[in-house]
Parts: structure tokens; sequence; C-alpha cells
């Protein structure tokens, strides 16, 4: 009987240490995901940021109220006259570079010191896969060292394993989500606060008169214009860091039109708006749309977190009940021994 109660108690003890490795194991599979995720937007952002024509240097201040090499109201007249050629999208990718190149260039080094982080939080989880197979080899020879009867007790440490499996997956998943869902909630704050600002823009700057005699540095530092492209920048980032959690899960869609990237496309109905349109108008719309898309996407989250949550509590009682199955068949077993020998 002596040796049969101690395998049980070394059995008790391995199955809770596998339970922590496969937790850990779980968690290293997820950071891997979001590790390929971050070298395909590194390299995304590289090819963005080559894409933009090389600009001279800007060595005078009455630079700063040019576009392309053209004062600001020429670009509106050629632009107005000619709003789908060749020399108009020439105009709008310097505006796009005007406004973005040193953020996408602060992104992408954000991005690789992101990678560099997780490559090495990734290096601590080699031990347990090595632990998990050691321990895996101890439970075989510790059930196979238990005498007869124990068939029940090994079909239901095979149960539990899987149920464990998924509960952990489900666990692991309500993390994720709750997340993602926090990072969304905040991409939606931060596009309301870019309508606002696009709202307090049509009644407080002037269009015509910047074109006239304003900066490009006016624009994107020193207006309610600007501080709306802060928001979106915003936006951006936190959806960035939303679909980071979101790709770890498997049954979760990810909505194309929110995860998209708003800056370029916001630049270039606001490239638009002043300098064709002159009314913010098709910035406006497009916040609008976005907040729209974001509102959908948010309330899809918290349904999705629902139903994960409902089969987190399911497995979570099919657990304690296994657990509880196979606790009573080890003390069986610890007893059975005597009354057969």
């Amino acid at each position: 009987m002596g040796r049969d109660l101690s395998m049980v108690r070394r059995l008790e003890k391995i199955d809770k240490e596998i339970g922590y490795c496969e937790i850990k194991l779980e968690k290293e599979r997820r950071l891997r995901t979001q590790l390929e995720f971050l070298h395909v937007t590194a390299a995304a952002l590289g090819r963005v940021i080559g894409s933009f024509e090389p600009r001279s240097g800007r060595a005078t201040l009455e630079s700063g109220r040019n576009l392309g090499g053209a004062a600001l109201v020429a670009v509106c007249q050629r632009a107005t006259l000619h709003p789908a050629s060749a020399e108009t999208e020439r105009f709008r990718s310097e505006f796009r570079a005007e406004a973005t190149l040193p953020l996408l260039i602060d992104e992408r080094q954000s991005a690789l010191r992101e990678i560099a982080d997780l490559e090495s939080r990734l290096l601590t989880f080699q031990v347990f896969r090595a632990k998990l197979d050691g321990l895996m080899r101890d439970r075989k020879k510790a059930l196979a060292a238990l005498k007869g009867g124990k068939e029940p007790l090994m079909e239901m440490a095979h149960e539990f394993e899987r149920v464990e499996q998924t509960w952990n997956t489900l666990t692991e998943d309500l993390m994720n989500i709750d997340e993602a869902i926090f990072y969304v909630s905040h991409s939606l704050d931060y596009v309301r606060s870019a309508r606002n600002f696009i709202l307090a823009a049509r009644s407080e700057f002037s269009i015509e008169s910047w074109l006239r005699s304003g900066y490009l540095v006016d624009l994107f530092k020193h207006s309610a214009v600007g501080r709306a492209k802060e928001m979106v920048v915003g936006a951006d980032r936190n959806v960035k860091s939303a679909a980071l959690e979101l790709l770890c899960l498997e049954e979760v869609p990810l909505r194309t039109e929110a995860l998209s990237a708003m800056l370029l496309p916001f630049l270039d109905e606001l490239f638009d708006d002043l300098f064709i349109g002159l009314k913010l108008t098709r910035t406006l719309r497009f916040l609008d749309e976005r907040t729209e898309a974001f509102m959908r996407w948010l309330k899809e989250l918290e349904g999705r977190r629902e139903a994960i949550f409902a089969l987190q509590q399911e497995h979570e009682e099919s657990r304690v009940r296994l657990f509880n199955r196979i606790g009573d068949e080890r003390k069986r077993l610890s007893v059975a021994v005597p009354a057969q020998e």
C-alpha cells in the first residue's frame, strides 16, 4: 500500500506541474504569433517609408510654405484643375510624407524594439518544453508502477488532459480578447476626438488664409487639424495593439475596414479637402465611417467575449468534476491493493 500511495501522491504532483507547463507553452504559442505579426509590420513599414519620394532638404523658412516645389496656393490651383493628374498625385504623396514620414520611422523603430523584447521573452519558455517532456515520461512510469485497476484512472487522466488543454486555451482567449476590447475602445475614443477636432477646425481654421500665408507646420502642429491627425495616430496605435491580441484567437474575425491603418487614407481625404474642395467634408465623412466601423467591431468583440466566457465556465465545471473523480480513483487504488494481497 505504501508504494502505491506514494505513486498516487507523485502522480498528483506531476499532473500539477504538467498543467503549469502547458499554460506556459500556450502563452509561448501566442507570443510567437505576435512576433510573426510584428515582423510583417516592420517589413511593411519599411516598404511604405521607402515608397515616399526622396525629398530635398528644406533649409529656409519660406520652403515651409511649399509642397513638392510649388507654393501652397499653386498646388491648390493645379490640383483643382487636374485632380487625377500625375502631378496632383505627386503633391499628394509629398503631403503624406510631410505628415507621416517621421511617425512611420518612429513606428518601425518601435516595432523593432517590440520584436527584440518578444524574442528575449521567448527564450525563457524553452525550459518548459523540455520539462514537459520529462514530466510526461515520469507520469507514464508512475502509472505503470501502479498495480491492477489503474485503467479507469488512465482514461480519466487522458480526459482531464483534453479538458485542461481546452480550459487553458479559453482562459488565454479571455485574456487576449479583454485586452483587445480595451484597445478597440480606446481607438474609438481617439476617432471620436479626431472628429471633434475636425468639427472645430471647420469654424476655426481658414483654409484660404492658410493657403495664402500659412506654413505646413501651422497645419500639422498648431491647428485643430493637426490635433485631429494626432488622434488618428493614437487610434492606429491602439488598433495595432488590438490586432496583436486578436491574432492569437482562431475564431474571432478581424474587421479589415477597422484594422487597416487610418492615417494615410485620412491624409488623402484631408489633401482633397484642403487643395481641391476647400472644405473639410471628406475628412469628416471618413471619420464618421471609421467611428461606425469601430462601434460595430467593439459590439462584436463584446459578444464574442461573452461566448468565450460561457465556454470557459462549462469547461471549468468539467475540469473540477474530473479532478475530483481522479482524486477519488487514486484513493480507491491506494486502499484497494492490500485487499487483493
